[in-house]
């Protein structure tokens, strides 16, 4: 995000720009990962966690500043069982993501939310028994980025 200003300096007007702040976070499984009950995705790979925001041995993204965030994610379960999971905000469940037994199926969401600081998202295995998920650096990923702050 860019912010243009016009300073008046001594010798008349001057114009420039500064950089707001950057916030964006991609990660992914790095193997196949069985979610227990009720509990957190915890997305081990880290591609990009540019201002620190996602925490990998959490599962959880901290906002850092008030602003309008983008996220999205996608899911794809092992044949054997079917996932569902809770996009959640200060532990409420905003959506659901869903992936179908019987085949490799895969699903994906993105959100566009206002935050405030210190606002926590993460996912959340949305069953009450285990999740089983298929991956190997490739098909889950959560990721995040601040486009605008407020």
């Amino acid at each position: 995000m860019m912010k243009c200003v016009v300073f008046l300096a001594v010798l008349g007007l001057v114009s420039g720009c500064q950089r707001g702040p950057s916030v964006a976070f991609t990660a992914l499984l790095s193997k196949d990962t069985t979610v227990a009950a009720y509990a957190v995705v915890k997305y081990d790979h880290v591609l990009t966690n540019w201002g620190g925001a996602y925490q990998p041995t959490t599962g959880v993204f901290t906002a850092p500043y008030n602003g309008l965030y983008s996220f999205s994610c996608s899911l794809m379960s092992l044949p054997k069982n079917h996932v569902h999971l809770g996009i959640m905000k200060n532990g409420i469940r905003l959506s659901v993501v869903f992936s179908a037994a019987k085949t490799y199926p895969q699903s994906s969401q993105t959100l566009h939310l206002l935050l405030n600081k210190g606002d926590k998202i993460w996912m959340r295995n949305n069953n009450n028994v285990a999740a089983k998920i298929h991956d190997g650096k490739v098909y889950n990923v959560f990721s995040g980025v601040l486009i605008n702050e407020l």
